[in-house]
């Protein structure tokens, strides 16, 4: 008795130590049991549950696996996810729960082992019963009862679990001491009651005689004398089960019932448990391995054994009062405590803050002071590193622009001396020669142009939904010339007829491009290049579930071992022979565009027989955001071949070459080319001369001007110049009512998607980048022109377009719109001029003419006229007045002058329009 006070009488001051002194940090511990089921694991979290009240920096949490090695793995790791400071654990199973134990062992949480053991030396401790002990001590007591003599049976749990494995073995060796001592049977269940009985039942029917059941637990054991008791009725027979619980129906109970013969103590170990954790987390000396001893209880020491843990839940239950009423005192106290301190504080504090704010003062002003002189350092540094950033990229962008510009007067007559029929041979090679030589150095600007938009994180990825297969073959097609000059046999392998997957045409394309070119450069003659498509399924779950692969094989010298681990590296050459030599920036490109779109290349190579490059990209869209992917799936992307422009020549019209022929009775139209290099601006006007009238401007400002004396037909604008750029000039055209509607194409060595996209959000209606094709440029000036000339067709037939038919500006449809309004609402006067419309439209009378001429195709009063009679068609139908009444109501000065008019429009009388 003195004995429980003293350790209650400890436990209190413990607790009162422990509230009252220096708050402390929690620990969170987190707990995975394998199972819920029985009284014993319950008596273990409940017997966690009160020791953890001892400890007030300790937590714990939780989990219940419910027999699942699966489930108490993910749980295991969620208790890490929710940082817990140490895990115990009982495994369920060795096997599958052990690798995740290892694993948070190794990231440095300690890990307790409770009841259970696992295969490795990777715990911090173990508690549990001594479960090899327990055997002999049943072994010992059989022998004992029977006097070394009889047959025994053994109901085991599963063997997957350590405390069965080490309780048979204790059990069967101490067995081997008593020769006449026979384990007939052992039982190996999953705690289901048909396995034991059907057992039982089969040592029954086949008069076997036993006198002894060894059961791992006591239902086990309880299942057994039910199965004797139904069948033979024999009390003679030992029955001995594990665990012991003294609660109802436990082992204890049943040992009191004569329902077993006896039953051995298991100790859960939930209290140790919790107390090697508490000297673990607080770096206290501790066992690692913790065996707790077992008692056996039969019919001979029952009654003591009850008594004891009758006292013991007594004790437990005052603990927990005590527990309570301690921590309501505690909570008195320390309000208290807290006003006695807030008060003394308080006074304190305001000595000191009148002592502080006077010093702090002086202080603030120097520091202030000091900072200011910071800030302007600061700035002064940041606007230093602001301008060489700026300088940099400037240079870079103005370098690419000095390249193109040359390149444009370069490419541009070389192009027109390879059409040249009576071209002698030896002057076409050194003329096609230049030609390749250039494309050359423009394709080099393009790759360190990328390069420098990726290390500033401007390129962006621009996907699209498009078909892997037709974009291949068209890169095959287009290769296939090469292929068959260099004798090479171009092969593309596939056994797909359709892959729609996510890409940015433009960079797929460069690397496709690339990895040929790079094919086509050792691959001797006679050689084989093949390029592969197919797709396969992920192992390894991902955000896709699938992905192409597209295999460029070459069969030429392959690529030595040390030089594959640097092929895809920046400037890197793996041969550096005159006749093969390059610039290293086409692989390393490719892998930058590959791995923009979440992909991977890589590359295979058998030195003097083959290399496959290998490009692997992900099949859906899961692995894109939003502003990596082009609204309109069927559109492409603003893409360039390798002159940095679309091959307009093969498909825009089909119509190579071909040009406007105009008789000199009919005024050609005006085309303004702005442009400040006076070397391209000759050479475009070289170009268009023979079909348009050509003016000429310098930069922006000074083709406002001209655009104000003479309105041209169509611009054609470069976009850096001096005074104002082409995007300021595209910017205040299409931005100005009077002169939205003319055409503008920007021709421009900026060259870039957001460049383009730059360009065309101003307004521009085309976009040429440099250097181009003599044919591109007049194919799109005509194409633009021809679209003019149809809208002004349309007008003649109908007044107001709807957007979507039409290709005018939406200043230019509200334009058109309210001028329609004007008349209308003065349609009744017959003599409503043009002067009049212009002055309620806020324009001059040339204005307007220019205005309506450009966008209708007619004159100011032919399109009043086609108001007023638009107006009439409605009247005809719903109005049943005379023809005579709607020809003045609609503004007209005579019947006949209206139905004259309204046949010429419309090809039909007003009174047979009127019968239809």
């Amino acid at each position: 008795m003195s004995f429980f006070l003293k350790q209650i009488s400890t436990i209190l001051l413990l607790l009162f130590i422990s509230e009252y002194g220096f708050a402390k940090d929690k620990y969170l511990i987190g707990f995975s049991q394998c199972a819920q089921h029985g009284d014993w694991r319950l008596n273990m979290e409940a017997e966690m549950e009160r020791e953890i009240m001892f400890h007030d920096d300790l937590s714990l949490i939780i989990k219940q696996s419910y027999d699942d090695a699966n489930l108490q793995v993910q749980q295991i790791h969620e208790l890490v996810e929710m940082g817990i400071d140490l895990l115990i654990v009982s495994p369920y199973q060795i096997d599958p729960v052990q690798p995740v134990i290892d694993a948070v062992f190794k990231k440095g949480i300690p890990v307790v082992l409770v009841d259970r053991r696992i295969n490795s030396d990777n715990y911090t401790a173990y508690v549990g019963g001594d479960n090899y002990m327990i055997g002999k001590v049943a072994a010992s007591y059989i022998a004992n009862r029977l006097n070394n003599k009889g047959n025994i049976v053994e109901i085991m749990g599963g063997l997957t679990s350590s405390p069965a494995i080490e309780r048979t073995r204790g059990f069967n060796e101490t067995l081997e001491n008593f020769p006449l001592l026979q384990n007939i049977m052992r039982i190996n269940t999953t705690e289901t009651l048909e396995v034991v009985t059907d057992s039982l039942s089969e040592i029954i029917k086949r008069d076997i005689d036993v006198d002894a059941i060894f059961a791992f637990n006591d239902d086990y054991a309880v299942m057994a004398r039910n199965v004797i008791d139904q069948s033979i009725n024999e009390d003679h027979i030992l029955i001995i089960g594990i665990d012991g619980l003294p609660n109802a129906g436990g082992g204890i109970e049943m040992v009191e019932k004569g329902i077993l013969s006896a039953t051995l103590i298991y100790p859960t170990g939930g209290k140790e448990a919790i107390e090697i954790a508490s000297k673990i987390l607080h770096n206290e000396v501790f066992e690692k391995e913790n065996l707790l001893s077992t008692t056996l209880v039969d019919r001979s020491n029952v009654d003591i054994i009850r008594k004891q843990f009758d006292k013991i839940n007594s004790l437990q239950t005052d603990i927990s009062k005590s527990k309570d009423m301690l921590l309501n005192l505690g909570e008195k106290f320390k309000f208290q405590q807290f006003m006695l301190y807030l008060v003394t504080g308080t006074f304190v504090l305001v000595i000191l803050l009148m002592f502080l704010l006077v010093r702090s003062f002086y202080k603030l002003k120097d520091a202030n002071i000091h900072l200011k002189k910071q800030k302007k350092e600061l700035k002064k540094l940041s606007d230093k590193v602001e301008k060489i950033t700026q300088e940099k990229l400037k240079f870079f962008t103005n370098i690419s622009h000095e390249f193109r510009t040359p390149l444009t007067l370069i490419v541009g007559p070389l192009e027109d001396l390879l059409k040249t029929s009576d071209l002698p041979d030896n002057i076409y090679k050194r003329v096609s020669l230049m030609h390749k030589n250039s494309l050359r150095l423009l394709q080099l600007i393009n790759q360190l142009m990328d390069f420098r938009k990726i290390e500033n994180s401007k390129m962006k990825l621009q996907a699209g939904h498009y078909d892997v297969v037709k974009f291949l073959s068209d890169i095959h097609e287009s290769f296939l010339s090469l292929a068959e000059n260099r004798q090479i046999n171009l092969i593309f392998d596939t056994n797909l007829s359709q892959l729609k997957a996510w890409f940015d045409w433009d960079k797929l394309d460069k690397v496709v491009f690339n990895l040929l070119s790079n094919a086509f450069k050792f691959t001797p003659t006679g050689g084989t290049i093949r390029i592969k498509l197919r797709k396969e399924l992920l192992t390894v779950k991902s955000l896709w579930e699938e992905q192409l692969i597209i295999e460029v094989t070459d069969n030429g010298k392959g690529i030595s071992q040390k030089h594959i681990n640097h092929i895809f590296d920046r400037f890197y050459q793996v041969d550096k022979t005159d006749n093969l030599k390059g610039t290293g920036l086409g692989l390393a490109l490719s892998k930058e565009f590959v791995e923009m779109h979440r992909g991977r290349i890589t590359v295979e190579s058998i030195e003097s027989k083959k290399t496959t490059f290998i490009v692997k990209l992900p099949l859906g869209d899961a692995h894109l955001t939003q502003e990596e992917k082009i609204k309109d799936e069927g559109q492409k992307p603003l893409v360039q071949d390798l002159l940095g422009y679309s091959n307009t020549k093969q498909n825009v019209d089909n119509d190579k070459g071909a040009t406007i022929k105009t008789p000199d009775s009919i005024p050609k139209p005006v085309v303004l080319l702005v442009e400040d290099d006076n070397d391209v601006r000759s050479y475009v006007k070289e170009c268009l001369q023979d079909t348009y009238d050509v003016f000429e401007a310098q930069n922006g400002k000074i083709a406002l001007k001209m655009i104000e004396e003479e309105e041209p037909d169509l611009i054609v604008s470069d976009i850096m110049m001096p005074e104002m750029d082409g995007l300021e000039l595209t910017h205040q055209l299409k931005n100005d009512l009077k002169t939205c509607h003319i055409p503008i194409i920007l021709l421009t060595a900026k060259s870039s998607l957001e460049q383009r996209l730059e360009g065309l959000e101003e307004g521009a209606d085309s976009y040429i980048p440099k250097p181009f094709s003599k044919e591109h440029l007049q194919i799109r000036i005509r194409k633009l022109l021809d679209l003019r000339k149809k809208i002004h067709e349309r007008y003649k037939s109908q007044y107001i377009i709807e957007d979507e038919q039409n290709n005018i500006s939406r200043l230019d449809k509200n334009f058109l719109d309210k001028i329609s309004k004007i008349v209308k609402d003065n349609i009744q006067k017959e003599e409503f001029t043009v002067e009049e419309l212009s002055d309620l439209a806020g324009l001059s009378r040339v204005q307007m003419y220019r205005k309506v001429k450009k966008l209708t195709g007619m004159s100011g009063s032919e399109y009043v006229r086609l108001v007023k009679l638009k107006e009439s068609l409605e009247l005809i139908k719903t109005s049943g007045k005379s023809m005579a009444e709607i020809a003045h109501e609609v503004g007209f000065s005579s019947p006949s002058y209206f139905a004259q008019c309204f046949k010429k429009q419309f090809g039909i009388s007003p009174s047979d329009y009127a019968k239809k």
